[in-house]
């Protein structure tokens, strides 16, 4: 039982695996073994089913061999005769070559050959022998399957197809042959066309060749890129061998449109039209005709779908209207293919202008003061109904109290100006559009004047001669240059210079306090002489100003960027300086010269506090330097860089919530700090009303007690500066002393001033305290903490510097603007570098005078 259903199964299953045929016979007396027929296919594998089980439990099979045909010599053996049959030894002959396996797991047991060749067919014989049984033999007959060829594809003349074939025009017929050759047994030839059957009517020719004609009488567009297949078959197990080719037809144009339909052209102006011509495979050949004259200025392009497109681009004259436009397509490798369409042009133009000089005007000979027209004439279809007047690309209007009256086609321009050197044109318009005029450019000659943009101020020391440019605009360029010195002391013509053309070069070296003031320059030509000088300031050049507002624009691990205003110059050319400093260990991390107060400083070491110290310097010498902090970002934080400039900073939660604490605690200590002056405010105010009757030489008129009180209670949100009236007070002052010290605290609330030092340091020290030493002083006025605040140039005057120079205190007063007239007023230099006294005309950078 058991085995009749593992045959059963096996019986099934082989087929399908394997791809085989199984036919099998029962046995009987007459004839005990089994008959089974197996079909495989050449190159696959089979498996030949040998039943090795035992009728008895306590029996086994002692020797498995297997022959084919007539041979008497097994082609494989399993020997189990002194063992386990699963121990069993196995070997084959020479013929299988390895390709043999007997597989005992599976039941029944199979000899498995793979692959599978044309000599295996046969007849094959399993002969089990037992231990206690009879011997047991099963026979399997073997037929071997081989498929065709890949079949060939031919013409009429015998020429192979392959892949695309053709190309074939549309309407002509096809006859293609397929031709199939071995194959056991001869295969079956047909055609097909995607998954339908075009042709199954195959002959067998000569040898193992087996041929199918198809012929088709007409190729239809719809055949286009249609695939035929040719397929040859003799077993329904494999796939059929099949060869395919793909038709390419040429086809005809369908359909030609021009777009726009029948639009009004404008003559001398260019136009495009399109035609579009649908159908043509491959794209077809268009041709514009204008008459019978073939156009030649086209481009054409391919578009989907089978669409060609031409586009032609031409510019009518008025001689072309009413002629016949049109658009031909053809297919050039299709006789007698062409389709067309077209329509007659419908040409306008807008005006035609021409603008010219009035008679008798030439353009070289024309003078501030003359007078001159134009006249504009126009051709038009249809006729303008608007003229226009431009100047420089700009609408002209009439306007008599500046000279311009346009009356019809004319224009006047009455005493033209300089102003009115340029390009005049005319335009005109009618329904079809604006026609310009060509450009007249009208020369004015003109006296000449100063040019701008040039350097108007000089800083220059004494004995030192400088050059000064004087540029000026003339027409025509051949000036007569002249000179002249103009101060509150002194006026002289004997300045020394020379001229290129409109160019003039005055060389000037000023000798005393004297010679410092203004420079005039002015020209002469044919036409008159300048009306207006130039005019030159020559001041005392000093050392620059220190730079200001300095922004830290970006930073990142190992780069800063650092931009500064500048300052005044001294008068002549300056240069920034940046200095970084590492702050830790003081070194010099870098030091860069730049033209402009913009610095950038790469390959600094990440997470560093830095120093910035920023200067300006010139030939006189250095301003005082700029200082602020910097620092490098750490690895792990990351400040990305903009193309701008800036910086974005990644704020981390932790980070912004440290900031509002910080935030908190200011604003908490702001409102303390004001809570405790107003208590302070309340009892200063006690002490004075008790002490007023002590002090009354001291004491304030009420109208003034009740001027600060009222603004004590205008502002009580604002934290008063510190400054150094309110320090205390640690020791005696004498009346020089004090005198000084008063002076200091008027000039410095009114006109903020600088403190540089001196026997006014010393009579503030005594004042102050030990705490405020000269020494001290000046150190912090080299690190900028000095007390700064710039004075406008309305706010005060040279003649309000006019201070009594007696005593030792003195004061340093900025101003934005260099004089150009000097009062006779004697200046003093102090050097607060080497603490040593040098006599000059003006202060430190040319905007600091001490008086």
């Amino acid at each position: 039982m058991v085995f009749f259903m593992n045959f059963c199964v096996l019986s099934i299953i082989w087929p399908i695996t394997s791809g085989v045929w199984l036919k099998q016979g029962p046995a009987n007396k007459e004839k005990p073994f089994a008959s089974i027929l197996y079909t495989a296919v050449l190159g696959g594998k089979v498996a030949l089913p040998c039943d090795i089980s035992s009728p008895s439990v306590d029996d086994s099979a002692a020797l498995i061999l297997w022959y084919k045909d007539d041979s008497a010599q097994p082609i494989y053996t399993l020997d189990a005769r002194r063992g386990n049959v699963d121990q069993a030894h196995q070997s084959s002959g020479s013929q299988l070559e390895n390709r043999a396996y007997f597989n005992m797991i599976n039941r029944p047991a199979f000899l498995q050959l793979d692959p599978v060749q044309e000599e295996d067919a046969g007849e094959y014989r399993c002969r089990v022998d037992f231990h206690k049984a009879r011997t047991v033999n099963t026979v399997i007959t073997l037929k071997i399957i081989v498929p065709p060829g890949e079949p060939i594809i031919l013409d009429e003349q015998g020429q192979k197809l392959e892949g695309l074939v053709g190309p074939y025009n549309e309407g002509d017929s096809l006859t293609i042959i397929c031709q199939a050759s071995g194959g056991k047994p001869r295969p079956s030839v047909t055609w097909w066309r995607d998954y339908a059957l075009l042709d199954d009517s195959y002959t067998f020719e000569v040898g193992d060749v087996v041929e199918n004609r198809l012929k088709l009488d007409r190729l239809h567009r719809h055949d286009l890129l249609a695939v035929l297949t040719c397929q040859a078959s003799n077993n329904n197990i494999t796939v059929p061998a099949s060869n395919a080719i793909t038709i390419d037809l040429n086809l005809k144009p369908v359909k030609v449109v021009i777009t726009p339909f029948q639009k009004p052209l404008v003559a001398n102006k260019e136009a495009e039209l399109t035609c579009e011509a649908k159908g043509s495979r491959p794209a077809g050949k268009i041709s514009w005709w204008k008459a019978s004259k073939q156009m030649q200025n086209t481009r054409e392009s391919v578009l989907h779908n089978g669409a060609i497109s031409s586009i032609l681009t031409f510019a009518p004259s008025v001689d072309d209207n009413g002629k016949y436009l049109s658009c031909r397509a053809e297919n050039l490798l299709i006789p007698g293919s062409a389709v067309e369409d077209g329509w007659k042009l419908d040409v306008q133009y807008p005006p035609q202008v021409t603008l010219q000089l009035g008679t008798n005007l030439k353009v070289t000979n024309i003078q501030e003061g003359n007078d001159v027209y134009f006249e504009c004439n126009v051709r038009a279809n249809p006729w303008i109904f608007d003229i226009s007047w431009q100047f420089e690309g700009q609408d002209l209007a009439s306007n008599t109290l500046s000279g311009i009256i346009i009356s019809n086609q004319s224009l006047v321009l009455q005493k033209v100006q300089r102003s009115f050197r340029g390009r005049f044109t005319c335009s005109g318009s009618n329904n079809q559009g604006l026609g310009i005029s060509n450009e007249i450019f009208l020369k004015v000659k003109y006296a000449p004047f100063c040019k701008p943009g040039q350097k108007m101020t000089y800083g220059v020391a004494k004995h030192e001669p400088i050059d000064v440019l004087c540029e000026l605009d003339s027409d025509p360029d051949d000036v007569t240059f002249h000179w002249r010195f103009n101060s509150s002391y002194k006026r002289s013509d004997k300045i020394m210079y020379s001229v290129d053309r409109t160019l003039s070069r005055a060389t000037y070296s000023p000798e005393s306090d004297e010679d410092y003031g203004k420079l005039l320059c002015w020209g002469t030509n044919n036409i008159g002489i300048q009306r207006e000088p130039c005019v030159f300031n020559i001041v005392p050049a000093g050392p620059p100003e220190p730079l200001y507002n300095c922004t830290l624009l970006n930073q990142t691990e190992e780069l800063i960027s650092v931009q500064c205003l500048e300052g005044y110059d001294g008068g002549t050319t300056q240069r920034f300086i940046l200095e970084v400093y590492a702050v830790n260990s003081n070194a010099l991390l870098a030091n860069i010269s730049s033209k402009i107060s913009l610095f950038l400083v790469d390959e600094l070491p990440s997470g560093t506090a830095l120093r910035l110290q920023i200067y300006a310097t010139n030939a006189q010498g250095r301003s005082y330097p700029a200082i602020m902090s910097a620092s490098t970002l750490r690895l792990a934080e990351k400040l990305t860089r903009k193309g701008s400039g800036q910086a974005m900073i990644i704020i981390r939660p932790f980070l912004a919530i440290l900031i509002s604490i910080v935030v908190i605690l200011v604003i908490v200590t702001l409102v303390l700090a004001i809570y405790i002056r107003s208590k302070r405010k309340g009892r200063t105010k006690e002490q004075g009303r008790s002490s007023s009757g002590t002090e009354k030489s001291g004491a304030p008129l009420k109208k003034d007690v009740d001027d600060i009180t009222e603004f004590d209670d205008k502002g009580p949100d604002i934290i008063p500066a510190k400054s150094a009236s309110h320090l205390p007070y640690t020791g005696s002052m004498d009346e020089k002393d004090q005198q000084c010290l008063q002076l200091n605290n008027v000039v410095k609330t009114n006109y903020n001033l600088h403190y540089p030092g001196g026997d006014c340091a010393v009579a503030m020290e005594s004042h102050y305290g030990s705490s405020m030493s000269s020494a001290s002083y000046l150190e912090d006025l080299s690190n900028h903490r000095m007390l700064s605040v710039t004075v406008q140039p309305e706010e005060i005057t040279y003649a309000d510097l006019s201070l009594p120079s007696s005593g030792h205190c003195f004061t340093t007063v900025r101003r934005h603007e260099p004089p150009t007239e000097y009062a006779k007023i004697d200046f003093k230099r102090k050097d607060y570098e080497n603490q040593n006294e040098s006599e000059t005309s003006v202060g430190r950078n040319g905007r600091e005078s001490t008086v």
